[in-house]
């Protein structure tokens, strides 16, 4: 089979994401199952237009033309500039899938989220809508203000998710936004959660922190440089933690805080830019708690990359989140941007240096049981058949 993906998020040596990651680890099982794996990811200029992933193939087109920039510069169509945008880059995309597709035929297109509109038109592949989260949804569901732009972007989108063969989602909080935003239910979506990356498996308790019941710990976060991730939701928990246990230690990833919040979390934060994969991996080990005080998420790869790690979780009680973690046994829930309820669970977990521990080795358990990877992409093979079958007999009904 060969399967195509269209995620802009595919991860390189200067960024990437949650879906992408997924991605690169779905894609790189399949190849070693003998499937052929394309994806196109945003274009990189340092990174060049195609390279290759052991196996996987990608390709970086260049970006988006200029019509929506001008578009956002006149006041009439400034509304439209979104769309357009979004149509710009749907085409750059459809002629990048069609010539992949005369190289080696495609069998089926998995899109992020909203998927192609040219190609929704077209619909001569099969293909799957995968919910990772439209920026729309993320705004709306974290109360932030959105506009007539945003809305009518993502009426187009919704549009191309309804046309999809299969409809999938991590978590069942994305798949209720998305169809509360389309006014329908999507029949027979699916919700799967996100498969392990199998890197996370070999860190062990000799090579983890937790492991010393006695020493200072250290509170980890890793996230984009985001609002909606709720870093400052953390910075302001740090004043009264430190107040009790004035050793801990507070690792940032990715975020750059204010000035103002700098001030806030003082010198008991380390705040460093995005790291490649493997050494982020490492971080983890070296960690004692993991935050996640997110506004609204879906179902962040952190929260997965913890767990396996053997690391208890601090989670806000948003979206898709809540739906990975057992409270109370792998790990605590809070409310919503409260950074006076995070600081207290943070406090809790501080106070019981074998709860760490304990929370940890049952936090690695549960989401090895709902993520291995060969399981995960066992799965997930049966419904790239299963939907290529059924597109096949649809395409024989128009036919005939």
């Amino acid at each position: 089979m060969h399967i195509l993906y269209v995620e802009f998020g595919y991860p390189h040596p200067h960024g990437g994401g949650g879906a992408g990651t997924f991605v690169q680890l779905a894609g790189r099982e399949l190849v070693k199952r003998g499937h052929q794996v394309s994806v196109i990811a945003a274009h990189c200029p340092q990174c060049g237009e195609h390279q290759e992933d052991e196996g996987v193939e990608i390709y970086r087109p260049q970006s988006t033309g200029p019509l929506h920039w001008y578009a956002s510069r006149v006041p009439l169509l400034k509304i439209l500039a979104m769309t357009i945008r979004t149509l710009e880059t749907g085409w750059r995309v459809a002629r990048q899938i069609d010539q992949i597709h005369q190289r080696q035929p495609i069998n089926l297109i998995e899109f992020s989220d909203w998927g192609d509109v040219w190609h929704t038109l077209r619909h001569t592949i099969p293909y799957i809508a995968h919910l990772h989260g439209s920026r729309y949804t993320f705004l709306r569901m974290s109360g932030r203000p959105t506009n007539s732009g945003d809305w009518l972007e993502r009426r187009l989108g919704l549009w191309c998710i309804r046309k999809a063969d299969q409809i999938i989602s991590p978590s069942q909080a994305m798949l209720d936004a998305v169809q509360e935003e389309a006014g329908i239910k999507f029949p027979g979506a699916i919700v799967k959660p996100y498969p392990l990356d199998p890197r996370l498996l070999e860190i062990t308790n000799a090579e983890s922190s937790s492991g010393r019941q006695n020493t200072a710990k250290t509170i980890f976060f890793a996230a984009r440089n985001d609002p909606v991730k709720g870093g400052d939701v953390l910075i302001r928990a740090i004043p009264p933690i430190r107040q009790q246990y004035p050793d801990t230690k507070f690792h940032f990833f990715g975020y750059e805080p204010t000035p103002e919040l700098k001030e806030i979390a003082g010198d008991s934060a380390v705040f460093k830019s995005f790291l490649p994969k493997n050494q982020l991996l490492k971080e983890y080990a070296q960690s004692d708690i993991c935050v996640i005080p997110s506004f609204w998420d879906n179902s962040p790869n952190t929260i997965y990359e913890a767990l396996a790690s053997a690391k208890p979780v601090i989670i806000s009680r948003a979206g898709g989140m809540p739906e990975l973690v057992i409270e109370g046994e792998t790990g605590l829930l809070f409310n919503s941007g409260s950074s006076a309820q995070l600081a207290e669970a943070i406090k809790s977990l501080l106070a019981n240096p074998s709860k760490i521990l304990s929370m940890g080795q049952a936090a690695r358990k549960h989401i090895l049981s709902i993520s291995e990877l060969s399981k995960d992409v066992d799965q997930r093979v049966e419904m790239y058949l299963r939907v290529c079958a059924q597109s096949k007999i649809k395409h024989s009904i128009r036919t005939n």
